[in-house]
């Protein structure tokens, strides 16, 4: 089983934490070793006691590989198994290391070295990785021309399974080359094939393709060029007369050969006679799998007289079945395996050797209780072999390992393994940072299946808040006698897979107004543990640098949400101006289930000016009762615009004039100047309106103008009277009303008795009242006069006051005599 580099060293570390010592401990020494097939390897094994007595007993050593013994030294002596080789004067010295020659596939796997010296016994588990380089080769570089070809490259001979294969044209990757499925070989290697499709050639055949191969058990890739040619009818011609001149030689050589062969075979047969007839125990796996396609062969060999008759049964319970002759090949064949037949199979080897083997997939719930049989009668005489699938497993349906997060922050995980057999399994948790890993306590759950195998969840708990630190991982491993080696998971906050890493929204859209306030906000859920780190960033308009904003890192106020993860929204103010037109800012995140931070930007600002009304609307009087409207709108950017004059309800049909300056280099102004028939505003319900509207705006603004909003309203003078009233001698009070428009005034006279507080108008049998026709004055404004004409009585008109009063759509006024003083006439 291939392990990778990462998983081996936390498997080695795993086994010596849980493996338990009594008395002294030696000093412990682990590797993990590399090696290519057919070289030697060396796996060490080494140990020391401080202060060894005098005359020491040499040390026990015991080498396991698979759970069996392949090399033993102690006082009684060595003994090892094939291909194996021990010093052991090292021994004595402290070095217990195994040496192997020739290593193959079959040799990788977990070797344990047992050392027990002056009664202390250690364990040490050595990983062995054994690697095969791949074989490369392009089996044809000819092409035809006007057609697609496909270009195929194959590796062959390697192993572990993990390869890449290829293509590329001058020096450049061919993106579209696809690699078919890895087959193994019977040896343990695998072979698979690089394809690429080239669409019909232009004619230029000089390019120059490459076949490019990456393995771990090579130091560089491998790579095969290819100068393709056209196929050539001719050059096929003489290809062929060639191939024939071959043909011909090479089917002497096999006549040659098949009688050399024809004599060995003739001697065999002979010696065979004088030898006698046998037949081999049933061969097949040290272990049946359930699931896994197994075959079980017997030979029998000398058998005098012709073929011998082969059958096979099974035995359960003591009865038994002879096996119908079911032979492979044909439709179904896999479907017919999965279901339970078997496939025989007998073949002639030699003269006298007949090999019969039997092809079926184990089931737990189907073989573990039966014996297999195979019976060969040769002769008028019956031999049989039993084979007993006692050995039976059920290997650990794929697994995940399972986390949830509780309220109380700790985090439960759940490993659930389905389908084993038999029941023993052990299951080990682990956590820690960096090397320092200790065993967390966990319970097991076992379920038995119907099938009958067995499933069994196991469940561990730890604090969440380790995963702050992000070197912090969760081990957890399972040993079960189906697996060659243990299985293991690893769990760390930066995996792929760990659910619950920070979401980052994009940074919420704002507008950015010059000199005006501008809130950033990005949302984050849904992260775990609360170890938040967020950095603002800005990048200038004319640079690719970022820069830290300072004092950007303000404390962040997490919310626990339902599901016991964490949100937060991190906020910056800035203050943009015009000249920051194209910077950029970046909200960086960091948590430490992040291998790097999660950047968000706002993308280059756009930043703008509102328009500012700082000015009243202007109003100026035109020749012909015009009125001018003049609206002002500052400082704003970008230049477009949109103003809108009405009339009442309806927009105002004579276009205004609009103009447009730079106030300064990066703000415009406007004055927009709508002119209007002034004798429209006599009515004082009568409004015009004016809207403008920009891109910074939320809303359109506007302002509404009536006749109450005009500076042209009515003045009076001071009342003209008489410098002495007399009684019975007509009088007149005058007064002058100017400055108003439009041409639209009102007059009334009122008088106020002696002492009174109540006005009465006045009798037009007493009081002539006149007022003169509006005059149009410079500044087209209007004026007028007005009077009223008596004859006052000391008796009436003494102490009392006149009041003239002015009524206008702008506004009203008054004024007044004061109280009058009336004399009597001279003479009376």
């Amino acid at each position: 089983m291939f392990l990778t580099h990462r998983y081996r060293y936390r498997l080695i570390r795993l086994f010596l934490l849980l493996w338990h010592q009594t008395g002294a401990v030696l000093g412990i020494f682990t590797s993990s070793q590399c090696a290519l097939a057919g070289s030697d390897v060396l796996l060490p094994c080494s140990f020391q006691v401080d202060k060894p007595p005098p005359n020491p007993e040499p040390p026990t050593v015991i080498w396991y590989f698979h759970n069996q013994e392949i090399v033993r030294s102690d006082n009684k002596g060595l003994s090892l198994s094939p291909r194996a080789s021990f010093n052991g004067q090292a021994a004595n010295m402290g070095d217990a290391s195994l040496s192997l020659a020739n290593v193959s596939i079959s040799d990788e796997g977990i070797y344990r070295c047992h050392v027990i010296y002056q009664q202390q016994p250690r364990d040490t588990r050595v990983i062995l990785e054994v690697l095969v380089p791949p074989q490369i080769r392009i089996p044809s570089k000819v092409i035809s021309k006007n057609k697609e070809n496909t270009l195929i490259c194959t590796a062959n001979g390697f192993y572990p399974v993990d390869i890449d294969v290829s293509w590329y044209k001058d020096n450049n990757h061919l993106t579209e080359s696809q690699l078919d499925k890895p087959e193994r070989n019977p040896d343990g290697t695998y072979r698979v094939r690089g394809t690429v499709t080239l669409p019909p050639m232009d004619g230029q055949m000089d390019h120059n393709f490459s076949c490019r191969v990456q393995h771990r058990s090579l130091q560089q890739p491998l790579q095969e060029d290819a100068q393709l040619e056209y196929e050539d009818n001719s050059a096929r011609t003489v290809g062929a007369r060639t191939f024939g001149a071959r043909t011909c030689g090479i089917a002497g050589g096999l006549l040659l050969v098949g009688g050399v062969i024809g004599a060995v075979i003739w001697k065999q047969r002979r010696k065979a006679l004088l030898q006698g007839y046998t037949v081999s125990e049933i061969n097949g796996p040290e272990k049946l799998l359930d699931g896994e396609e197994a075959t079980l062969y017997c030979t029998a060999t000398n058998c005098p007289q012709g073929n011998p008759q082969v059958t096979w049964s099974e035995e359960r319970a003591g009865k038994q079945r002879e096996i119908p002759q079911c032979h492979p090949g044909g439709p179904g064949e896999a479907e017919r395996l999965l279901g339970g037949s078997y496939f025989i199979t007998c073949r002639k080897e030699g003269l006298q050797t007949h090999c019969s083997s039997l092809r079926f997939v184990p089931r737990v719930g189907q073989h573990r209780d039966v014996t297999l049989i195979c019976r060969f009668v040769c002769a008028g005489a019956t031999t049989e072999r039993r084979f007993p699938c006692a050995t039976i497993y059920a290997k650990p349906a794929p697994v995940s390992v399972v986390p949830t997060l509780c309220d109380s922050g700790e985090i439960l995980y759940s490993l659930t393994l389905r389908g084993f057999y038999p029941r023993d399994i052990s299951i080990t948790w682990t956590c820690g940072a960096g090397d320092s890993q200790g065993r967390i306590l966990s319970t097991e759950l076992y379920e038995g299946n119907p099938d009958p195998t067995f499933s069994v969840c196991s469940e561990a708990r730890i604090s969440g808040d380790q995963y702050k630190d992000p070197a912090f991982r969760v081990g957890v491993a399972w040993e079960h006698g189906s697996l060659d080696a243990p299985g293991y998971r690893e769990i760390s906050a930066q995996d792929p897979e760990f659910p619950w890493k920070p979401a980052v929204e994009p940074i919420q859209e704002a507008k950015f107004l010059h000199n005006s306030p501008t809130t950033l906000r990005c949302n984050i859920s849904g992260y775990f543990p609360d170890a938040l780190t967020v950095t603002w960033l800005r990048k200038g308009a004319q640079s690719e640098e970022l820069t830290e904003v300072p004092n950007t890192h303000p404390y962040i106020r997490p919310h626990k949400q339902p599901d016991s993860t964490y949100s937060c929204t991190p906020s910056l103010i800035i203050y943009p101006s015009l000249r920051e037109q194209g910077a950029e800012y970046t909200c960086r995140v960091a948590h430490p289930s992040l291998g790097e931070p999660i950047d968000t930007s706002t993308g280059r600002i756009n930043v703008m000016a509102k328009p500012v009304c700082r000015d009243p609307v202007q109003m100026d009087l035109l020749s012909n009762s015009r009125v001018q409207f003049s609206l002002t709108l500052r400082s704003f950017y970008p230049r477009d615009i949109h103003i809108n004059w009405n009339l009442g309800e309806t927009r105002y049909t004579q276009p205004p004039t609009d103009t447009v300056t730079q106030s300064d280099p990066l703000t415009y102004d406007i004055t927009s100047v709508c002119i209007f028939p002034g004798h429209l505003f006599c009515n004082p319900e009568y409004k015009a309106h004016v809207t403008w509207n920009h891109v910074t705006m939320e809303a359109p603004e506007s302002r509404e103008l009536c006749v109450t909003d005009f500076p042209w309203r009515p003045q009076v003078e001071d009342m003209k009277l008489p410098q002495t009233l007399r009684e019975k001698e007509e009088a007149t009070l005058s007064c002058r009303i100017f400055g108003y428009y439009p041409d639209d005034l009102t007059v009334q006279w009122f008088r106020l008795e002696k002492g009174g507080k109540k006005e009465s108008p006045l009798d037009p049998e007493t009081y002539r009242v006149s007022c003169s026709k509006s005059q149009e004055q410079g500044d087209k404004t209007f004026a007028c006069e007005t009077s009223v004409t008596f004859t006052p009585t000391v008796k009436s008109d003494n102490l009392a006051e006149f009041i003239c009063r002015v009524g206008h759509p702008t506004q009203g006024v008054e004024k007044c005599s004061g109280q009058l003083h009336v004399y009597k006439s001279q003479g009376k």
